[in-house]
C-alpha cells in the first residue's frame, strides 16, 4: 500500500493536479481538508464517502466536499483517477455564490456518470488544471486555479439542476430549510464524537428538535439520530481500521461511558463486534 496521500495540500502548495491508483486510501478512513475532484481513468472501485457507499467505474466523477471522509473499500488492480485537489481556503473562495442546495446533492451522492459530452468537457477541464499546475512561475496561478475550480464547480451544478431526478418533497424545501440541514450536518461531523443528541444540534440551530427531526426526514430520508449515529459509525470505524488504538481508548476518546457501551452501540448497527470489525478488515 503506498503511504502517500496525494491529496495533502500545504499553504505552499494550495493545490495539486496528477494522476493516482488511490491505494493509499484502501481500508483506510481519511478525512479531507479540503476540496477534491476525482476523474476515473480505468478500473473501478467500491467506496465510501461520509454515509454514502457506491461504485466508480471508467469515466465516472466524483466530488468531495471540505471534511468528507474517503474510504476505498476495494479497489481492481488496474485502478487510476486524475485528480485535482484544492485547500479549504481555494476552495471556499470558489464555492462561495453556491446556493446550499447543491452542497446537500453533492453531500448525498457525490458519484456521477455524466454523459459523454461531459466526459470530453471534464478531460480538457482537467488538462487546462494541469497545465496551471505547471505553470510555477505565474504570478497568478492560485487566481486562476480558482476561477477554474469555481467555473467546474457552477458547471456540475448546472448539470445537477437540469438532469438530476428531482423527488417529490412532503412540503416546500425552501433555501433556508436547504440551508439548515447543511449546517446541521457540518455540525453533525464537527461535534459527533462528543455530542450525539438531537437536543444538542437543535439548540445550535436555534429551531425545535422536533423542526429539525422533520428536515432531517424530508431531506434526508431518516431521522436525525440516524443521521448522527451514523456519522459516529464512520468515527469508530475509521479509528479502528486506521489506528492501533484499543476499543477501550476509542471509547473514551467518543466519549462513550465504558469499552462495553461502545461495543453494544456498534454491534447493533454493524451485526459484528469493533474486535470482530477490526480483525476482518486486516485479515
Amino acid at each position: 500500500m503506498s503511504q502517500i496521500n496525494p491529496l495533502i495540500t500545504t499553504s505552499e502548495e494550495q493545490f495539486i493536479v496528477g494522476d493516482s491508483d488511490f491505494s493509499y486510501f484502501e481500508q483506510r478512513a481519511y478525512r479531507l481538508e479540503g476540496c477534491a475532484i476525482l476523474f476515473c481513468r480505468d478500473g473501478e472501485a467500491e467506496v465510501m464517502v461520509d454515509q454514502y457507499q457506491g461504485r466508480i467505474g471508467r469515466n465516472a466523477l466524483m466530488l468531495l466536499l471540505p471534511g468528507a471522509y474517503l474510504l476505498f473499500m476495494d479497489r481492481s488492480e488496474d485502478f487510476r483517477a486524475s485528480y485535482c485537489t484544492f485547500s479549504r481556503d481555494l476552495f471556499s473562495e470558489a464555492a462561495f455564490r453556491l446556493d446550499p442546495v447543491f452542497f446537500e446533492s453533492v453531500h448525498r451522492n457525490p458519484i456521477s456518470n455524466p454523459p459523454q459530452q461531459i466526459v470530453d468537457g471534464a478531460q480538457i477541464w482537467f488538462q487546462m488544471a494541469a497545465y496551471t499546475y505547471r505553470d510555477r512561475q505565474n504570478l497568478f496561478r492560485n487566481t486562476i486555479i480558482k476561477n477554474r475550480l469555481q467555473n467546474v464547480l457552477l458547471e456540475i451544478y448546472d448539470k445537477m439542476q437540469r438532469f438530476a431526478i428531482r423527488q417529490t418533497r412532503k412540503f416546500e424545501n425552501t433555501t433556508r430549510q436547504m440551508e439548515l440541514f447543511h449546517r446541521f450536518a457540518a455540525l453533525v461531523y464537527e461535534y459527533c464524537a462528543q455530542e450525539r443528541e438531537v437536543a444538542f444540534y437543535a439548540d445550535k440551530l436555534c429551531i425545535s428538535t422536533r423542526y429539525l427531526s422533520t428536515i432531517v426526514r424530508t431531506v434526508a430520508h431518516t431521522s436525525a439520530k440516524e443521521f448522527i449515529d451514523r456519522a459516529v459509525m464512520l468515527e469508530i470505524r475509521m479509528m479502528l481500521r486506521s489506528t492501533d488504538l484499543s476499543v477501550q481508548e476509542i471509547a473514551y476518546r467518543l466519549k462513550f461511558p465504558d469499552q462495553s457501551y461502545l461495543g453494544r452501540f456498534f454491534k447493533k448497527h454493524a451485526g459484528e463486534s469493533p474486535t470482530e470489525y477490526r480483525n476482518a478488515k486486516r485479515a
